[in-house]
């Protein structure tokens, strides 16, 4: 069992990052950096730390990536107000209008196939992933 459920998400991240690859054509950004904006979205003006650790990857690394972003014209980084010390990073207008068209082009994907599962399904699907997000939660310590 647990042999084959790790087959299966293994599967499934492989499939869903491949996917993205296609929901992402002709919009001039990579998956990596799709997720980075997707962060600073939910994050609303995170700090470049905050990034860093929620991917897991050295400032270094994070700083490459905003750097790209930046250059793209997705992204600003900004002095936080009650610490100069502390840097943020924000969506441009321009940044805003991609997200919303890639989320668009990736909601659609996921509706293509979700559709193909019974309703039924798709219900217990629900259930069991968000079972499943709760105990990984659990497992790091996490509510």
């Amino acid at each position: 069992m647990v042999d084959e459920l790790d087959h299966l998400m293994q599967l499934i991240a492989k499939t869903s990052h491949s996917s993205g690859a296609s929901y992402l054509s002709g919009m001039d950004i990579t998956m990596q950096q799709f997720i980075v904006l997707k962060l600073i979205v939910e994050k609303e003006h995170p700090r470049m730390t905050d990034l860093a650790d929620e991917l897991g990857v050295t400032m270094g690394n994070m700083t490459t990536m905003a750097e790209r972003l930046i250059k793209h014209g997705y992204v600003i980084r900004k002095d936080d107000p009650d610490d100069r010390r502390i840097v943020r990073v924000c969506l441009t207008a321009t940044g805003k209008d991609l997200m919303a068209k890639a989320s668009e082009k990736k909601r659609k994907a996921m509706e293509m196939i979700i559709g193909k599962i019974s309703q039924e399904d798709r219900t217990a699907l629900l259930k069991i992933m968000e079972k499943l997000a709760l105990a990984m939660g659990q497992e790091k310590g996490e509510k």
